[in-house]
């Protein structure tokens, strides 16, 4: 009973956004379990830690450029790859992005942390840690729920030119303990070698 009314709260929230009067609006988009403080926790399944249910197209639509951060933790390798055709639709990472930068302000940040596909090769290649079942969810996501599939991987060139090809720009590595996150999947980790690539972009002012 609990799950269904906080579901529905989170459902009927669309109808009055969180967040719209923040002089400093932050989203904290696909944060599934875990709230981050100061940000507006949207995903497109219910848990706690959800404010409001939405996907990225409708986050654009409802905050077209009013947010100052978007927050994305281990998010984008659910979308499509783009391939060599350099698919765009709103299902990719290309489209993810995009709607992204429409939610931004001139000048916003896109911050985010995905699987890093070359410190996990080093850790198989060079480390010779074993795939299952450490590696293997890192690659391929638990699939435990319909959402919960990696369709891309990114190291750090790749991402920058997802991001460089939708406009961002100034990209810098960030590190969630400066920011005093609670810990999510940008601490990810596995022995000594850090598995999560933090990355962040700007878009720009003009």
């Amino acid at each position: 009973m609990h799950e269904y009314t906080g579901s529905a709260r989170a459902y009927l929230r669309r109808w009055n956004p969180p967040g719209m009067n923040s002089s400093s609006l932050k989203i904290n988009y696909g944060c599934g379990v875990m709230a981050q403080p100061g940000y507006v926790g949207v995903d497109v399944r219910w848990t706690p830690a959800v404010e409001v249910i939405g996907d990225l197209s409708w986050c654009r639509k409802v905050y077209q450029g009013k947010v100052d951060e978007v927050y994305c933790s281990h998010v984008l390798e659910h979308y499509r790859y783009p391939g060599k055709e350099w698919r765009s639709g709103p299902d990719t990472v290309l489209g993810a992005l995009a709607d992204i930068m429409g939610m931004l302000k001139p000048g916003g940040v896109v911050r985010l942390a995905v699987p890093d596909f070359a410190a996990i090769a080093r850790l198989y290649v060079d480390k010779n840690h074993g795939y299952f079942p450490v590696l293997s969810g890192r690659v391929n996501g638990e699939q435990d729920y319909e959402q919960n599939r990696h369709l891309c991987m990114f190291d750090r060139s790749f991402l920058e030119k997802c991001l460089s090809s939708v406009g961002f720009v100034d990209f810098e590595i960030w590190e969630p303990q400066q920011l005093g996150f609670e810990r999510d999947s940008s601490f990810d980790r596995v022995a000594d070698e850090v598995t999560s690539l933090n990355l962040l972009a700007r878009k720009p002012l003009k």
